[in-house]
C-alpha cells in the first residue's frame, strides 16, 4: 500500500513538473509564432503594394465581420507623408480557407495579391498560391465581376477554390475602396456590397421539396410520403422514399429518392417530375465525393440542367448533361440517379392519373461510368 502511494506522488510530481513546462514553452512558442506571423505580414504589405515606401494602421478602421469574408485589418500604404492606396487582410471560406493580403491604390485599382494561408486540397485548391493564379488579380479593377471562368481564369479541378478567392478578394477590394473613397478622396465604387454566396451543400428533404415545388408556382403544396415496393433494387440503386405532390386536393407531380454509387461513397438525389413524365428537377440530398472535384455536382449549374428533361429521355454525360471537368464519373452517376429516381416517380405519378409509361420504357439506358474497386 506503501509503495502505491509513494508511486502515486512520484507521478503526481511527473505531471505537475510537466504541466508547467508544457506552459512555458507554450508561452514561448506563441510568442515567437506571433512574431513570425507579424514579419510575414510586413513583408506581404510591400509585396501587394510595391510603389508604397511605408505602411501603417488605418485610423478608425472597424473589421468588417459582418459575413463569412471577414476584413480583420487594413493598412495604410503611403510614399512619403501621401496615401496612394490601402492594404487589407482578410479571411474567408474557399473550399476550406484562406487568409489574404489584397493592395489596392486610390483608383480603385488593385495592386497585388498574396497568401498569408490556404488549407486547400494539395494538388487543388493549393494551386491558389502560384503566380499563374493570383497574378490575376493585380491591374483588375475593384468594380469588376471577378467572376471564375471568365474574369479570373479557373484552376482545372478547383473550381470551389476559385470561386471562393474571387469572392474573398471581391469583397475585400469593397471594403478598402469604401475606406479609402471616405477617408482620403480615393474613387467612388459603382454600387453597393457584394452579396457572398455560401458554399453548396446538399439539401434536407425539406429544404428539397420546397426548392423544387416553391410556394409561388404551387401554393400550400403537400408532399405526402407513399410506399409502392420502397426499397427495392433497381439497376443496382436502392429506392429510398416516394413523395406525392398535391394542391388543393390534385396531384401535380411526384418524387422519388434513390441511393447509388457516386465516385466515391455513393449518394442520394430527391428526383422530382410532373404528370406528364418530364422532370421537374433534382436536388442532391447526400454526397461525399472528391473535393473540388465531384463535390461540384453540389452546385446548381450543374444539378439544374436536369430541369426540364423528358423522363422517357436519356440522360448521357457530354451530350445530354455536361459533365463537371475533371469529375466525369461523378456526373455520370449523379445523371444515372437522376434517371432511375424520375422513371420510380413518374411509375408513382401514373398511380394518381399521371401519363403511364410508354411500352418498353423499363428497358432504358444509363451511362454504368462506374469506378472499378
Amino acid at each position: 500500500m506503501k509503495q502505491m502511494l509513494k508511486l502515486g506522488i512520484v507521478l503526481a510530481l511527473f505531471a505537475s513538473v510537466a504541466c508547467v513546462m508544457l506552459a512555458l514553452v507554450n508561452n514561448l512558442t506563441s510568442s515567437v509564432i506571433a512574431e513570425n506571423k507579424a514579419k510575414e505580414v510586413t513583408q506581404g504589405l510591400t509585396v501587394v503594394f510595391a510603389d508604397a515606401d511605408s505602411f501603417e494602421p488605418a485610423p478608425n478602421f472597424t473589421p468588417d465581420t459582418a459575413t463569412t469574408v471577414k476584413v480583420e485589418s487594413l493598412y495604410l500604404a503611403k510614399k512619403g507623408t501621401d496615401v496612394v492606396g490601402a492594404v487589407a487582410q482578410a479571411t474567408g471560406p474557399t473550399y476550406d480557407k484562406a487568409t489574404i493580403l489584397l493592395g489596392m491604390d486610390l483608383n480603385r485599382t488593385l495592386t497585388g495579391l498574396r497568401f498569408l494561408s490556404i488549407t486547400d486540397t494539395p494538388g487543388f485548391g493549393q494551386k491558389a498560391t502560384e503566380p499563374e493564379f493570383y497574378n490575376q488579380f493585380t491591374g483588375k479593377s475593384a468594380n469588376d465581376d471577378f467572376a471564375a471562368g471568365s474574369d479570373i481564369q479557373a484552376i482545372s479541378g478547383a473550381t470551389i477554390t476559385t470561386k471562393g478567392v474571387a469572392q474573398l478578394a471581391k469583397y475585400t477590394a469593397y471594403v478598402a475602396g469604401e475606406y479609402l473613397a471616405q477617408n482620403y478622396g480615393g474613387a467612388a465604387g459603382s454600387g453597393s456590397a457584394p452579396v457572398i454566396q455560401a458554399p453548396a451543400t446538399v439539401f434536407t428533404y425539406e429544404e428539397a421539396c420546397k426548392s423544387l415545388f416553391p410556394h409561388e408556382t404551387y401554393p400550400y403544396a403537400e408532399f405526402v410520403e407513399v410506399d409502392k415496393d420502397l426499397n427495392r433494387i433497381v439497376r443496382n440503386m436502392i429506392v429510398e422514399k416516394q413523395y406525392l405532390v398535391v394542391v388543393d386536393g390534385k396531384t401535380v407531380g411526384a418524387m422519388a429518392a434513390v441511393r447509388g454509387q457516386t465516385y466515391k461513397e455513393g449518394g442520394v438525389v430527391l428526383t422530382a417530375v410532373d404528370m406528364n413524365r418530364n422532370i421537374i428537377g433534382a436536388r442532391i440530398i447526400e454526397l461525399n465525393d472528391t473535393p473540388n472535384m465531384g463535390q461540384l455536382t453540389l452546385e446548381e449549374d450543374f444539378y439544374s440542367q436536369f430541369a426540364g428533361k423528358p423522363v422517357d429521355g436519356t440522360l448521357s454525360v457530354n451530350g445530354d448533361i455536361d459533365a463537371i471537368t475533371g469529375a466525369t464519373i461523378s456526373s455520370a452517376c449523379i445523371a444515372d440517379i437522376v434517371k432511375v429516381g424520375a422513371m420510380e416517380a413518374a411509375w408513382v405519378a401514373s398511380s394518381r392519373g399521371g401519363t403511364p409509361a410508354p411500352e418498353g420504357s423499363e428497358n432504358y439506358p444509363l451511362n454504368e461510368m462506374y469506378l472499378e474497386e
